[in-house]
C-alpha cells in the first residue's frame, strides 16, 4: 500500500466515516489540513467567520443529522472562541468530533506563539481528549474518537493534530465501526420493576422530560407511557428539542401558572431525559448518563439505561399489572388534563385577540400569523429567548425533529445552529426565530448563508434590549429596579440588521406595522434564498 501524507489519511478517514461537512475557521497550523480537503470536494467545508458559528453549525447538523458533527479550528486561539459552545455541546450530549492544528511536536517545547497544551484545554468540553504525536497512531486515534463521539452517552471529542504529523508519510489501514455497531444498554430489571410498581400506586403522576429524550428517539414510547398513566407531560421553560407531540392532548408545555391545578396534589414525578428542577412527590429518574440520576434531587427509584429500551420496559411491566380501576382512573385523568389544555389555549387566544392591534406588535400577534403561514414541515430553530414561551403557544409540532434551539446557556448559537440543520435537512424549510441580543452575537452567519446559498429564514425579533435578563434582574431584585438597566438596552444606535444582511447579500424587510407582517413573512418564507424579516415587537418591561 502506497505511502500518503497523514493528512491525506486523515481525508479518507472521513470519507471512510461518511463525513459530508467539515465546519471551521482555518489558520495557519491547519495548512497541511485544508491542502488535502480541497482535493476532496466529495467533503464539503463549510467556513464560519467566528468559532461559535462554525462550532455551532457543527452541533445544528449534528443534532438534526443524528451523524458526528466534524469542527476544525485553529489551535488554542479557535478552541478558546468556540468553548462557550462547546461546553453547551457537551452539557447537551452532542456527538462532536473537534480538531485543531498544533505545532510541530518538535518545536512545541519551545512555546512558540502558536502552541499550547491543547489536551488540556480539550478536556474541559470533551469525552476524550488526544494529541497525535505519531502518524501511525492517526487511525487508532480517529477510530476511537468517532466510537466516543457517538457512543452513549454523547458528546464532544477532541483531536490535536501537530504539523509534521499531517506532513508525515504513513501507511493508511482503517476500517471504520459500522453504524448501531454498539449495543444499546439495557436496563436493570429490578429497577424496572421497582418504578412499576410505584407507578401502578400512583394517584397523581406526571411526566417532565429533557433532551435525553430527543438523543435516544424516545418520544413514541413516553407517548405510549402517558397514555397509559394519563400523566400530564411537562417540559423545561426553555426546551430545546421536540420532546412530545405539542398537538397531543396532555402536552401541557412548560410549567406555569396556568398549571398549578395540575400539579395539586401530586404523588409521583417521573423525570426522563432531564436534571429535575422541581420535584413533587416521590421521584422515578430515567437516564442513560449515569452522573445524571439522584444528582441534584433524592430518587425513590432510578433506571439507567437508553431512554428508549428503559421506557418501553417501564410500559410493559405496567401492562402487566395495571387493574381495570386504575386503568379507569388514568382514563379520567387524561380527559381531565385535555380539558384544562383547553382551557389554558382559550386563555391564550383571548389574550392574543386583546393585543392584536397593539403598536409595537405584542409576540402573539407575530405568532399567530406566522403559524398562519409556515408551509406543512418547517423546522423551527428558536433563540427568541423571553419570546420563546409566546411562540411555543401557537406553534404545533407533531413530530420529533421540528423544533430546535441550543441546549446550554450561551446565546449566538441559534443562527449558526439553523444553518447546519438546514445542511442536514436540504428538502425541509427552515426558519430561524432570533432576538436582537443573540443576533448582534453572530451576524456574521449571514455571510455563511448567502456564500454557499444555504436557504434559512432569518427572522430577527427586535425590542432593542436584553429583556430577559431584564425580567430576571426584576424577580430578583424587585420592582424597585424596574427603570434601572445599565448595560440591558441595545439603542442609540438601535441596530439595523436589513441593512446588515444587505452588505452581506441577504434581502432584508423590516416589518414597519402589524398588518405588514403576512404579506412581508410569506415574501421571505416563498424564496429560495437566505432571508432576513426584522420584527420590531414589544419589549417593555
Amino acid at each position: 500500500m502506497p505511502a500518503i501524507r497523514g493528512s491525506e489519511a486523515l481525508m479518507q478517514i472521513f470519507r471512510a466515516e461518511g463525513i459530508e461537512y467539515v465546519f471551521g475557521l482555518p489558520g495557519s497550523t491547519e495548512t497541511q489540513f485544508m491542502d488535502s480537503l480541497e482535493d476532496h470536494p466529495e467533503i464539503k467545508f463549510i467556513l464560519g467567520l467566528h468559532e461559535c458559528i462554525a462550532a455551532s453549525m457543527a452541533v445544528g447538523y449534528a443534532r438534526a443529522s443524528g451523524k458526528v458533527g466534524v469542527i476544525n479550528l485553529h489551535t488554542f486561539v479557535g478552541l478558546g472562541g468556540a468553548m462557550a459552545t462547546l461546553l453547551d455541546a457537551q452539557r447537551g450530549g452532542v456527538p462532536l468530533l473537534v480538531t485543531a492544528g498544533q505545532g510541530d511536536t518538535n518545536a512545541v517545547i519551545r512555546e512558540g506563539g502558536l502552541s499550547a497544551d491543547l489536551v488540556s484545554l480539550g478536556k474541559t468540553f470533551s469525552k476524550w481528549s488526544v494529541q497525535v504525536d505519531h502518524p501511525t497512531n492517526l487511525g487508532l486515534a480517529m477510530r476511537r474518537a468517532f466510537k466516543v463521539a457517538s457512543q452513549q452517552p454523547t458528546g464532544p471529542v477532541f483531536v490535536a493534530l501537530p504539523q509534521n504529523v499531517m506532513n508525515e508519510q504513513m501507511e493508511l489501514d482503517y476500517t471504520a465501526n459500522p453504524p448501531q455497531s454498539f449495543s444499546r444498554q439495557s436496563p436493570d430489571p429490578e429497577s424496572i420493576e421497582r418504578a412499576a410498581g410505584m407507578l401502578a400506586r400512583a394517584t397523581k403522576p406526571i411526566l417532565t422530560l429533557g433532551p435525553g429524550v430527543a438523543r435516544n428517539q424516545a418520544v413514541p414510547e413516553i407517548v405510549e407511557l402517558a397514555e397509559l398513566i394519563g400523566a400530564p407531560v411537562f417540559i423545561p421553560g426553555m426546551s430545546s428539542d421536540t420532546l412530545f407531540p405539542s398537538t397531543h392532548p396532555q402536552f401541557m408545555g412548560p410549567q406555569s401558572p396556568d398549571s398549578r391545578r395540575l400539579l395539586e396534589g401530586v404523588d409521583l414525578t417521573v423525570a426522563i431525559g432531564v436534571q429535575p428542577m422541581a420535584v413533587a412527590g416521590a421521584l422515578i429518574h430515567i437516564d442513560n448518563d449515569p452522573w445524571e440520576l439522584g444528582k441534584n434531587a433524592p430518587v425513590a427509584a432510578a433506571i439507567e439505561g437508553d431512554i428508549k429500551l428503559s421506557v418501553a420496559a417501564l410500559t410493559s411491566a405496567l401492562k402487566r399489572n395495571l387493574s381495570p380501576e386504575y386503568r379507569k382512573a388514568a382514563k379520567s385523568r387524561a380527559e381531565a388534563i385535555a380539558a384544562e389544555r383547553q382551557k389554558t389555549k382559550a386563555g391564550w387566544l383571548a389574550q392574543a385577540e386583546k393585543e392584536k392591534n397593539s403598536l409595537p406588535m405584542h409576540a402573539s400577534r407575530f405568532a399567530r400569523e406566522l403559524a398562519e403561514v409556515l408551509q406543512p414541515g418547517t423546522i423551527i430553530v428558536d433563540e427568541s429567548w423571553s419570546y420563546s414561551p409566546t411562540i411555543l403557544q401557537y406553534l404545533d409540532f407533531p413530530e420529533p425533529n421540528r423544533y430546535f434551539r441550543h441546549r446550554g446557556v450561551s446565546i449566538g448559537q441559534g443562527m449558526p445552529i439553523a444553518l447546519g440543520v438546514q445542511l442536514a435537512m436540504p428538502d425541509k424549510p427552515v426558519v430561524a426565530l432570533i432576538g436582537d441580543g443573540s443576533a448582534a452575537w453572530c451576524p456574521q452567519t449571514l455571510w455563511t448563508a448567502a456564500h454557499y446559498k444555504i436557504p434559512v429564514k432569518f427572522i430577527i425579533l427586535h425590542n432593542a434590549s436584553y429583556r430577559l435578563v431584564k425580567q430576571n434582574k426584576m424577580r430578583q431584585l424587585g420592582e424597585q429596579v424596574r427603570n434601572k438597566s445599565l448595560g440591558l438596552d441595545l439603542d442609540n444606535p438601535v441596530i439595523d440588521f436589513c441593512q446588515l444582511a444587505k452588505s452581506m447579500s441577504i434581502r432584508g424587510q423590516r416589518v414597519d406595522h402589524p398588518d405588514k407582517l403576512e404579506k412581508t413573512l410569506k415574501s421571505a418564507l416563498e424564496s429560495g434564498n437566505p432571508e432576513l424579516v426584522e420584527v420590531p415587537v414589544e419589549g417593555k418591561i
